[in-house]
């Protein structure tokens, strides 16, 4: 026998469920759509004509009286064809003013914009810089500041040399025993040089020697007979100013240092279009038993001109040469293990050198305005001991003369020992 609380459950349970099926079925019989003929343009909701019981009837007036009324019918076909008149409608009339077309693009100066994007790029470098990346833009390499403004040998870098590709070499078949020691590893049977411990630092004193023969007013002679080394090679010359010397014909001429006087007087004499024919035969004696030999020669690829190694060789003429791992290191007097074939390493290398050559000679040119205001110290010193007509004054003893200048000698030598210590 069920309990009195369930029955009591399933009776409101049945009575909830009556009475919402009554009101779904008490709006199904209040609201009904009509189906239009084909014909007809007109979609009309009217109250349906079905009765109901008086409760039902009730419960729908008060509904509909709660209810909002319809919506007002609407013609579709009259709204479609008044849509389609007013077009040609305007038409008869006067067309309204059409705006101005937008600009399919804006016109930017591109000097402008050129800057921008620049500044956009520095900025976003700067803040690169500040994250602690170690590529910014005074350790990277770039090509085409290189030739123009090239780094010297105390900023110079492995990540210069490094995207320079200085240290690929060449396949291990032409490996030079010699190159051993200069040798990191290989790579897909290609050697790659150790640029920390034997490129950068003969690089380093290549152009130690450089800055030195500059500075002691020497010629240095840049060989580089390969396409493309000319321009770099001719920057270099400039740079040096006239220490400076290049050859970037097509191959080297056999006798250019040991028969010079022979293959160079002659163009020499050429130039000298307003000397006569007197001025001339004696310049000719005079050039056939002088001696044109460079104080270095820097040899961009040694392969091509070991006609100049030997002959520097000969003369006893020290050679800088960039030597790939095919290339013998010991026929040169400094060699730069790196990549020879590289248009970007020779640039970088002759940078360097000629950097190296222009600090020698700024130090040349410092040490001579030094050595100018010692002199002129000295003379005013001996002009002040004489008299007003040029004679020698009584009290003014030659002896005492000579030691004032050898005391001032001595000074000036130890000025220039310190100054080459605090150099070096």
């Amino acid at each position: 026998m069920a309990s009195p609380v369930a029955t009591t459950s399933r009776a409101v349970l049945g009575s909830g469920l009556r009475a919402s099926r009554q009101r779904s079925s008490d709006a199904g019989r209040l609201f009904t759509t009509s189906t239009p003929n084909r014909n007809d343009s007109l979609w009309t909701i009217t109250p349906s004509s079905s009765s109901s019981s008086s409760s039902a009837g009730a419960a729908a007036a008060s509904s509909a009286a709660a209810a909002p009324p319809p919506p007002p019918a609407v013609d579709l076909k009259a709204a479609f064809a008044a849509a389609r008149a007013a077009p040609a409608s305007a038409q008869d009339g006067a067309s309204p003013a059409s705006p101005a077309p937008a600009p399919s693009h804006i016109e930017v100066d591109p000097k402008l914009a050129q800057a921008e994007r620049r500044r956009m790029s520095r900025t976003m470098m700067d803040q690169l810089a500040t994250l602690g990346s170690t590529q910014t833009r005074a350790s990277s390499f770039r090509p085409h500041k290189m030739r123009l403004n090239p780094v010297t040998a105390q900023e110079l870098t492995l990540n210069h040399l490094v995207a320079s590709t200085a240290q690929m070499g060449h396949s291990l078949s032409s490996l030079k025993a010699a190159n051993q020691p200069f040798i990191y590893g290989t790579r897909h049977d290609v050697a790659i040089f150790d640029l920390e411990r034997a490129t950068l630092p003969a690089l380093r004193r290549a152009a130690h020697v450089v800055r030195e023969v500059a500075e002691r007013d020497g010629v240095i002679l840049f060989v580089g007979t390969r396409p493309g080394q000319q321009a770099s090679v001719l920057q270099a010359c400039k740079r040096l100013g006239s220490n400076g010397f290049h050859v970037t014909a097509e191959r080297w001429m056999p006798g250019v240092i040991t028969n010079a006087p022979k293959l160079l007087a002659p163009a020499i004499l050429a130039s000298m279009g307003d000397a006569d024919e007197a001025t001339a035969s004696i310049g000719s004696n005079k050039l056939a038993t002088q001696h044109y030999q460079p104080d270095v020669l820097v040899i961009l690829n040694p392969i091509e001109n070991a006609f100049a190694i030997r002959e520097a060789t000969q003369a006893n003429i020290p050679t800088i040469a960039i030597t790939d791992s095919d290339v013998d290191p010991r026929s040169v007097t400094y060699a730069i293990p790196a990549n020879d074939d590289s248009l970007r390493t020779v640039e970088l290398v002759v940078g360097v050198l000629s950097k190296a050559g222009e600090e020698g000679i700024r130090s040349r040119k410092k040490k001579l305005d030094q050595a100018e205001k010692v002199a002129r110290r000295m003379a005013r010193r001996l002009n002040n001991a004489r008299g007003p007509a040029g004679e020698e004054s009584t009290n003014f003893d030659p002896r005492t003369r000579r030691a004032s200048m050898a005391d001032e000698l001595k000074r000036y030598r130890k000025q220039l020992d310190d100054n080459e210590e605090a150099a070096a």
